[in-house]
């Protein structure tokens, strides 16, 4: 507990009352001082009665960089208070501090930057009396944990990829999906010309989902150096989406995580959530994040990362993995993914 800046100024009028005193009486002190201290200890009495802020926090779904969420925090306790919630770094908020009447509830923006697990809160609380004379800081509520997917990226040549995962000589396309951007690696039989002649300037091409898949499966392992794990895990993201969205079960090898066989919408969230916490710790410019060479030799697709930039392998081909997505500007938002 201690003076807010109007406190002081109270304070300053009893010092200066006293001043007065000494010159020229008790009296000045008497009409002065006196009223000034006992407003002074009755708003200490008051915030010292003040029952101490809870605070409750929306749970807040997990995202992909870039997306925003609406929080609400319902603050309960007694005074006026000045309410700023704990933003870490990863996360972005816009109006996350608020000043009210106790109790109170607020709503603001919570914009996800940075792939991870991330720590919001607690809040800070400063409650003033009613005068604004006495303040007291406290923390109310508990933390809240936010995962941040890594980016989710269109991955072109999706027909070599299956070719190759299914030892197929070819992938049977047997139902429209989507219209997407051209991207290198594409072949030119999948050109949608119909939306490419209304936009001269882009080229598209069209998706196809696959019907012949679904009793196959793909292992994806993916390594990398130190500082560039981020970009690896986004690739494996990606690979690991177009698979499931074929309707193969996908199998995630790293070498700090191990997520086994599964389809649907629960593995497609265990498996971004496992690449959003993988290896955030790890920081020395002197370690690689590897896997036994046995164990990539047995993997379908091995994705691999270095400071000059992300890998594909499948079998004997190797891609770069900026020449296989549709748009490295736009990646796909969560689809399919619940919070």
């Amino acid at each position: 507990m201690r003076l807010t800046r109007r406190g002081y100024g109270v304070l300053g009028v009893v010092v200066l009352a006293e001043a007065l005193a000494i010159t020229y009486g008790a009296r000045a002190l008497n009409a002065v001082a006196a009223p000034a201290v006992v407003v002074l200890l009755a708003s200490a009495v008051q915030l010292w009665r003040t029952p101490a802020p809870t605070a409750e926090r929306d749970r807040v779904p997990a995202g992909f960089p870039g997306d925003t969420r609406e929080v609400t925090v319902d603050v309960d306790g007694g005074g006026v208070a000045e309410i700023d919630e704990t933003v870490p770094e990863g996360l972005d908020a816009d109006g996350a501090s608020a000043e009210a009447s106790l109790p109170t509830a607020f709503t603001y923006s919570l914009t996800c930057v940075e792939r991870g697990r991330h720590k919001l809160g607690p809040l800070e609380v400063r409650v003033r009396d009613m005068l604004g004379l006495v303040e007291r800081t406290s923390r109310a509520g508990s933390t809240t944990r936010v995962l941040v997917y890594p980016p989710v990226y269109q991955v072109a040549g999706r027909d070599a990829i299956l070719r190759h995962v299914l030892e197929r000589s070819e992938v049977e396309r047997q139902e429209f999906d989507s219209i997407r951007e051209y991207a290198p690696g594409d072949p030119l039989r999948d050109v949608h010309w119909k939306s490419t002649a209304k936009s001269p300037d882009d080229i598209y091409v069209t998706e196809f989902a696959d019907n012949r898949v679904e009793d196959d499966d793909v292992t994806i392992a993916a390594v990398g150096d130190a500082g560039s794990i981020d970009e690896m895990a986004a690739a494996a993201a990606s690979v690991a989406v177009m698979a499931l969205d074929a309707g193969l079960a996908v199998e995630l090898l790293l070498p700090d995580a191990h997520v086994r066989l599964g389809r649907g919408d629960g593995h497609r969230q265990r498996l971004l959530a496992t690449l959003a916490e993988t290896n955030t710790d790890f920081t020395s410019p002197f370690q690689t994040y590897a896997l036994d060479d046995d164990v990539l030799a047995d993997a379908d697709v091995v994705v691999r990362s270095t400071a000059d930039g992300v890998t594909l392998a499948f079998g004997a081909d190797e891609r770069d993995f900026e020449d296989v997505t549709a748009s490295r500007e736009n990646p796909l938002s969560a689809r399919g993914v619940g919070s």
